[in-house]
């Protein structure tokens, strides 16, 4: 065989041999690739699962929106976790007080569909001085990227929440947003239940007609001492009343003007107190009001401004009054809550046996603090 043919034999199975070791290592190098996705993406859903366990023990919303943050900053390391809730969406009800302005941003209105955001489940931004976000704040100018996950129904999203990361290839708009789609719907239903739990919760305590909370709230409280419900060394007033001849009333207005009168009456009570006071439905027309950290004098100031301002409303089948009795829990003597309603709703007698429209002291209290 000529040797310029066996030369020719040698260079294509030598570039024959070249273009398989080349493919090799292309086939090595993206095996590779993928086994590092799959060990990321093991890890990530990793994390997941354990914010998912998270995030299933939290209290209430607010407690839930702690959790998330907390986890989400150190379990998938990003450099800010904010929400943007819709201030008309059933999460605005819930205050959050707890959460700082850095945390947390009320939208109003159709403020997140004008934004655009909620055209799709994840948006993925690379933020620069000609692409800002006009949501962020100027401390969020050290941000190299983005990512909004939408929370919700995607025609009527309840809010937004947005990772960030000084690194500008984190959220690329290129990378794939598979696992951030399942982290906006996972935590979009965990909110989603926490609020519904909450509601139940409230409803379960709660006075229908009123607003106000029903024996079932007092039920864990009964008969504990004071201190246990409201802290060691505090004093605590009870206001307990009960509207004059409201039987009659009924019977004149009917049992829906009824409701609203009562109604009415509890509004007027809340002018005066704070609104962390409980104020409790004992029954029918009966209510008790708690005023933790409070004097006697004081107590006796805000029983004579409600009674006083019941007694100066119209309903509309005319007026109404109401009979009141105070009973105060001096710091050091720790009645039950059981002892200090009996003592007010002694009082309350007193001050029904006395012609109504008054309020009565139960004892000589009217005399301390």
């Amino acid at each position: 065989m000529p040797k310029v043919a066996d030369d020719k034999i040698m260079d294509l199975s030598s570039r024959r041999f070249q273009k398989i070791a080349e493919e090799n290592s292309a086939l090595k190098t993206y095996v590779a690739e993928v086994m590092q996705r799959l060990r990321q993406n093991e890890r990530l859903f990793s994390r997941l699962f354990e914010l998912e366990s998270q995030v299933l023990k939290a209290t209430d919303p607010e407690d839930l929106c702690f959790t998330l943050l907390r986890s989400l900053r150190s379990g998938f390391d990003v450099d800010i976790v904010r929400f943007w809730l819709d201030r008309s969406s059933f999460m605005g009800g819930h205050r959050l007080d707890g959460l700082s302005e850095r945390d947390l941003v009320w939208v109003e209105k159709d403020e997140i569909s004008a934004m655009g955001v909620a055209r799709k489940p994840v948006w993925l931004i690379q933020l620069s001085s000609e692409n800002p976000f006009v949501w962020l704040q100027p401390q969020d100018s050290h941000l190299g990227s983005l990512a909004l996950l939408t929370l919700g129904h995607p025609e009527h999203p309840f809010g937004v929440l947005g990772l960030g990361s000084i690194d500008r290839d984190r959220f690329s708009p290129d990378q794939s947003s598979d696992f951030l789609q399942h982290l906006a719907q996972v935590i979009g239903l965990t909110m989603e239940h926490a609020v519904a739990q909450e509601r139940l919760a409230r409803l379960s305590v709660s006075d229908v007609v009123t607003g106000s909370r029903n024996r079932r709230f007092l039920q864990p409280h009964s008969h504990q001492p004071m201190s246990q419900w409201f802290g060691p060394n505090v004093a605590v007033a009870c206001l307990y009343l009960d509207i004059d001849s409201f039987r009659a009333y009924v019977e004149r207005a009917g049992d829906e003007e009824a409701n609203h009168a009562l109604k009415a009456v509890c509004d007027t009570m809340h002018q005066f107190v704070r609104g962390s006071d409980p104020l409790v439905r004992m029954e029918g027309d009966e209510f008790a009001l708690f005023m933790p950290g409070i004097c006697a004098k004081k107590a006796e100031g805000v029983a004579d401004r409600i009674v006083k301002a019941v007694a100066y409303s119209t309903q509309e089948k005319g007026k109404l009054t109401i009979s009141m009795g105070v009973a105060f829990s001096q710091a050091g003597q720790d009645l039950t809550v059981k002892a200090l309603i009996a003592l007010a709703d002694q009082a309350m007698y007193v001050a029904k046996a006395l012609g109504g429209n008054r309020f009565e002291f139960s004892g000589n209290q009217a005399d301390e603090g």
